[in-house]
């Protein structure tokens, strides 16, 4: 399955030290269980993003998501970031419905990706709704 990914996504499985270098990536516990993870990345000469935001479906609905994106926001407005600005496909409706909950716009996108679907917010001052 890893051998059928673009090169991009195959690097942060079987690299991900190499993959994320200088960003960085955490992982939420619940119980001693990797729960879910979120990689905020804020590049010298490009949008601030939140990449690969996932939580267990084991570990969904009591608010994990919220505190990796609450995190990552706090992250970023620490670092000197004023707009942060995620990625999504168009058809994770569920994904896109979550980052406006949590105070994004859709914008659409600049990236030469099919059905990705750019999403954005202030990294501080913006009260989500949950």
């Amino acid at each position: 399955m890893v051998d059928e990914l673009p090169d991009r996504y195959r690097a942060e499985i079987t690299d991900p030290r190499t993959a994320f270098a200088g960003d960085a990536a955490w992982v939420a516990l619940l119980d001693d269980a990797a729960a879910g993870r979120v990689v905020p990345t804020f590049p010298p000469n490009g949008p601030s993003k939140i990449k690969r935001l996932w939580t267990d479906p084991d570990f969904r609905g009591p608010g994990i998501a919220s505190a990796m994106f609450d995190a990552a926001l706090a992250h970023a407005a620490e670092n000197g970031v004023d707009t942060v600005r995620p990625s999504v496909r168009e058809w994770r409706t569920g994904a896109i419905a979550r980052y406006e909950r949590l105070g994004f716009t859709v914008i659409g996108s600049s990236d030469e990706r099919d059905q990705l679907v750019c999403v954005q917010r202030a990294a501080r001052g913006v009260t989500a709704v949950r």
